[in-house]
C-alpha cells in the first residue's frame, strides 16, 4: 500500500486530478455527451501523470532528501517512473484521439509545454510560459471535447487563463525558491526574488479577473469562491513556510478552476 500511495504521489495528484476535473466539467458545459467528459478527463490524468512523473525523474539528483518527493526518497524506483511517464502518455494521447483529431492536436501541445518545462525551462527566466500557456488551452480543448465550436466568451476565458496560468507558476515556483537557489536553479523567481514574484502574481491575478470581468458574465456564487480562494492561496504564497506555499498555488488553482467552471456555466 505505501509503495502504490508513493507511486500515486509521483503523479501529482491534485494538480492533475484539478485539470481532469476542470475538462470534464467544461466539457459537460459546452454541451458534450458524458462519454466525451469521462475522455476528456482521461486524456488530463494520463498526460499530467506523466508530466509529473517525468518531472520528478529529471529531478530526483536535486531532489535528494526531501521526503515529500518519493522517486528521491527511494520509496519508489526509476523504472516504475519511466512506466508512468509511457503509460500516462499513451492512455492521455490515445483518449484524446477518440475524442477526434483537434483534441488530439491540443493535448499533444499541452503535453510538449509540459515536457519542455521538465526539460529545463523551469530554470530558466521563461519557466511561467507552459504553465500559462497549458491552462490557457484548457477551454480550448474542452469545447473541442464537446465537439463545439468555442464562443468569443470561452475565448477570452483562455485568454484570462495565460496571466492565471502565470500568476500559478510563480506561486509554485516560490514554494521552492530557497531550494531552487541552493542547487543552481535559475528559475524566474530566483531572478526576480521573492517579494517582486509575490507582487507579480498578484498583479497578473488581478489582470485575469480583469479579463473574467470583462466577459459580462454575472457575479455567480463559482467566481465569488473562486476569487477567495485566489486571495487566500496568494496569502499561503506569502508564508515563509515552503509546505505554506505550496498549498497556497494549489488553492489558487482551485480558485482560477472556480472562476472559469462559473463563467463557462453563465454562458
Amino acid at each position: 500500500m505505501e509503495r502504490l500511495l508513493a507511486t500515486v504521489r509521483l503523479m501529482h495528484p491534485l494538480p492533475t486530478t484539478l485539470n481532469a476535473l476542470v475538462a470534464a466539467g467544461l466539457t459537460l458545459v459546452a454541451g458534450g455527451e458524458p462519454s466525451r467528459a469521462i475522455l476528456a478527463a482521461t486524456t488530463m490524468l494520463g498526460i499530467h501523470a506523466s508530466i509529473g512523473a517525468l518531472n520528478d525523474l529529471l529531478d530526483r539528483d536535486a531532489d535528494r532528501g526531501r521526503s515529500e518527493k518519493p522517486l528521491a526518497s527511494g520509496r519508489v524506483s526509476d523504472r516504475t517512473a519511466r512506466s508512468v511517464i509511457a503509460t500516462g502518455a499513451a492512455i492521455g494521447l490515445g483518449s484524446a484521439s477518440l475524442l477526434g483529431a483537434s483534441s488530439l492536436q491540443i493535448a499533444a501541445l499541452g503535453a510538449l509545454l509540459g515536457y519542455l518545462y521538465d526539460a529545463g525551462l523551469k530554470r530558466s527566466w521563461a519557466s511561467f510560459l507552459p504553465f500559462s500557456l497549458g491552462v490557457a488551452l484548457i477551454p480550448l480543448f474542452a469545447w473541442s471535447a464537446a465537439d463545439r465550436v468555442p464562443p468569443i466568451a470561452i475565448l477570452l476565458l483562455s485568454a484570462a487563463a495565460i496571466p492565471g496560468g502565470a500568476a500559478l507558476a510563480l506561486q509554485n515556483a516560490l514554494a521552492d525558491v530557497r531550494l531552487d537557489a541552493a542547487v543552481g536553479v535559475r528559475s524566474l523567481v530566483v531572478r526576480l526574488g521573492e517579494r517582486a514574484a509575490r507582487v507579480a502574481a498578484a498583479a497578473l491575478h488581478l489582470a485575469a479577473m480583469a479579463i473574467v470581468a470583462s466577459i459580462g458574465a454575472p457575479l455567480l456564487p463559482w467566481q465569488l469562491i473562486g476569487g477567495a480562494l485566489i486571495v487566500l492561496g496568494l496569502a499561503l504564497s506569502w508564508s515563509g513556510a515552503a509546505e505554506a506555499r505550496r498549498r497556497g498555488w494549489e488553492i489558487s488553482a482551485i480558485g482560477l478552476a472556480s472562476c472559469a467552471l462559473g463563467v463557462a456555466g453563465a454562458q
